[in-house]
């Protein structure tokens, strides 16, 4: 099988503990795409923090595409929108006030980035994993729109009856995930990253057989199920590596990217 597609998450798979991308990652990135390997993020993040990697990495195409807000999301190079699927207006007030239940951070997100009503130390840590700034707004009410929701605390029981009672509330409006220990998102349930990877895959006429993805966390679990090669990096999830086709010996800062895409992609060349 000649794959056509990789798929990146970037936070604990593509980038190192320090955010910093290997050189043999980097090496590898490239030349996977100069043999007409499509190479796609795939991120939680925004888009500005996104572009900034694919920078990084070289392989920057007007042609290319990347999936941002955990599949909320997909856009070309030059700016250009092909999928957007945001939060239903008429829960977010709902999901707001659910935060401040619980004493949370919240986080909001437009097509810019951030929004939130106070910085506080784990904000301020968001913003730093990111290297984006937050809007600091008055009330979080005042939007009628979001493209997801993420709750920042360090108590991970508190975030996991949160999740619990969202999904009791709202399960047939909501995928509501982990995509760090300290991380509880909230989408759309016609959004997540196996979604937003199935609608780019058709829009670009690739099989799922032809296509690699790469993760390590809850938020990779939908686009590891629908890739044909499905790969979990060695310091992923249990539940995210029992469910994968492959497992890396190479952990992220090991560049287990570069891993896969010499055993699976530079193979065959």
């Amino acid at each position: 099988m000649r794959y056509k597609m990789l798929v990146l998450d970037m936070d604990d798979t593509l980038l190192d503990d320090d955010l910093s991308i290997s050189t043999d990652n980097i090496k590898a990135i490239q030349e996977a795409n100069s043999k007409g390997t499509i190479i796609t993020i795939c991120s939680g993040r925004v888009s500005k923090s996104i572009i900034n990697i694919i920078k990084q990495l070289g392989i920057a195409n007007d042609n290319d595409y990347y999936i941002s807000y955990n599949g909320a999301v997909i856009n070309d190079l030059k700016g250009n929108n092909i999928f957007y699927e945001p939060l239903p207006q008429d829960i977010l007030p709902k999901l707001i006030d659910i935060g401040r239940e619980y004493g949370v951070d919240i986080q909001l997100y437009d097509k810019k980035g951030v929004i939130v009503e106070q910085v506080t130390s784990r904000t301020e840590t968001y913003q730093g994993l990111s290297n984006i700034a937050a809007d600091v707004v008055d009330d979080l009410k005042n939007y009628d729109k979001s493209i997801k929701i993420l709750y920042n605390y360090d108590d991970i029981k508190i975030l996991e009856k949160m999740q619990e009672h969202i999904i009791e509330l709202y399960n047939d409006k909501v995928n509501v995930f982990f995509s760090k220990h300290t991380y509880l998102e909230v989408l759309s349930k016609k959004a997540n990253k196996g979604i937003a990877l199935e609608y780019l895959a058709n829009y670009l006429h690739i099989d799922k057989e032809e296509i690699i993805a790469v993760g390590d966390s809850f938020n990779d679990k939908y686009m590891i199920k629908y890739a044909g090669m499905g790969v979990a990096i060695c310091n992923a999830r249990e539940e995210i590596k029992e469910m994968a086709n492959y497992v890396t010996k190479c952990n992220n800062n090991q560049s287990g990217v570069a891993e896969v895409i010499n055993k699976f992609i530079l193979k065959d060349f």
